[in-house]
């Protein structure tokens, strides 16, 4: 509760009293506070502190509607005062009266507009009477005068995500999330969240603690080198990938084709309708097969389809949806070279960006073809920047690999794969931004 140094009383032996009441009532001491008030009202009816501080008090005992009317006489003799103003709509929120809590809170932010507590509390307001867009700017206008004032964060990520636009949702909530104090906060939700943010330092740093508390962690130590470009690895190691997609593999089909658009499966149509014709006469591999989601594009060429991961829970997602003549665990280039000349067609939605050196992979991919065989690929391409005086590859703070197609184009020629088309696609949004990529497709020759 504010001091009465400006609320007004010109007694002086009022203006101590009213404190002292204030003062019980702070401690929780309300009877004996409502006393002294109602006790200043007799000698003075229109005393405007002791009317409003009542009205608090008959509030706070239930007495909801004699509390608001002294509330508002208190706001009528001293209509300048926007803290009480506030109060009043605070107790008209709390009475479930939105519309007029946020006519009080607009009347509160007349006589101070940068108060940022008062332009959340008419946001809420306006939310819970079903104005979201109203309440978007009173939370973005708490933002603008204190960026990092949560509970406007919150209420914006809130409002996003029930709107469906998971990103601009995510963005809120990640600014909230990377807020002091971090103790206790996971430590690969702070490292995602910074990442969102586009505070790579802050990343690095929040993985290198974690590395630090879990040595052999996989994940935090491909996270460190991608946002830190420390020690970066030639390829995603098979520890990283399959903790990582065992994790998500629950969510990982709605969260792509929800939040990310992702693209992979219709590129492989796209693929597969320029080298192929439907007839059921292929023998298909499906790298890094995930979820499945490809087994439907496939279903029209195969003769079998086959499918490799080194997710279990990921198989186990393929193996539901169905499709596949086969579900092999393991490491993908281990696995082709037990197949020599065995697939007609080699699929790779968003598999190869987790290989920055490609000669491996696609020397594989040459040996388990047979002549005239295709492979088609996703691969994301690199940034200008990310391309001068490289190796043709960059491990991208995103923890995938991106790629420069002259480097695709000449490992494709040193594998003996000889390249069909090579084209611009998007791939996916991450942070609401395209994914720039190549969808490949190359022939081992005859």
């Amino acid at each position: 509760m504010q001091s009465l140094s400006s609320c007004g009383a010109t007694d002086a032996q009022t203006l101590q009293l009213l404190d002292h009441a204030i003062d019980l009532h702070t401690s929780g001491a309300v009877e004996q506070a409502a006393q002294i008030y109602r006790q200043v009202l007799m000698q003075d009816a229109q005393e405007p502190t002791a009317l409003h501080y009542l009205g608090i008090v008959l509030h706070q005992q239930g007495q909801n509607e004699d509390g608001i009317a002294y509330l508002r006489q208190s706001c009528d003799l001293q209509p300048d005062n926007a803290a009480w103003h506030n109060d009043l709509g605070n107790v008209l929120f709390a009475t479930q009266q939105f519309a007029a809590a946020a006519q009080a809170y607009d009347m509160s932010l007349r006589f101070e507009p940068d108060d940022h507590e008062v332009w959340n509390n008419l946001g809420a307001a306006q939310l819970q009477g079903d104005d979201s867009a109203a309440a978007i700017l009173s939370f973005q206008q708490a933002l603008a005068l204190l960026p990092d004032f949560v509970p406007a964060l919150m209420h914006l990520g809130n409002i996003y995500e029930a709107a469906g636009d998971k990103l601009t949702s995510a963005g809120y909530q990640c600014r909230a999330y990377v807020l002091p104090p971090l103790q206790g906060k996971s430590r690969e939700m702070l490292g995602i969240s910074f990442y969102f943010l586009g505070r790579l330092q802050e990343a690095a740093e929040i993985y290198r603690l974690w590395m630090d508390e879990e040595p052999d962690n996989p994940i935090a130590a491909h996270m460190y080198a991608a946002c830190s470009q420390t020690a970066v690895p030639g390829r995603a190691s098979n520890n990283y990938i399959e903790q990582y997609f065992d994790r998500y593999a629950d969510t990982f089909n709605a969260n792509l084709t929800d939040s990310l658009a992702y693209r992979g499966p219709e590129l492989m149509r796209q693929g597969l309708q320029q080298i192929a014709a439907a007839g059921a006469q292929y023998d298909i591999l499906d790298l890094g097969c995930g979820t499945g989601l490809c087994a439907p594009i496939a279903a029209p060429y195969r003769r079998s389809l086959i499918g490799v991961d080194l997710s279990g829970k990921m198989l186990d997602q393929a193996r539901a949806r169905g499709g596949y003549d086969g579900l092999f665990k393991q490491e993908i280039c281990a696995y082709m070279d037990t197949r020599k000349a065995a697939f007609d067609i080699v699929l790779a939605a968003d598999t190869v960006i987790y290989f920055g050196d490609l000669r491996e992979v696609l020397n594989a991919v040459a040996r388990s073809l047979r002549p005239g065989g295709h492979i088609i690929f996703t691969i994301e391409a690199v940034e200008p920047d990310e391309a001068s005086g490289g190796p043709g590859f960059h491990l991208h703070a995103s923890g995938r690999y991106r790629h420069s197609k002259a480097y695709v184009s000449q490992t494709l020629q040193n594998a003996d794969l000889l390249l069909v088309s090579l084209s611009d696609a998007v791939l996916r949004e991450e942070i609401r931004r395209p994914v720039a990529g190549m969808l490949v497709i190359a022939r081992r020759a005859d």
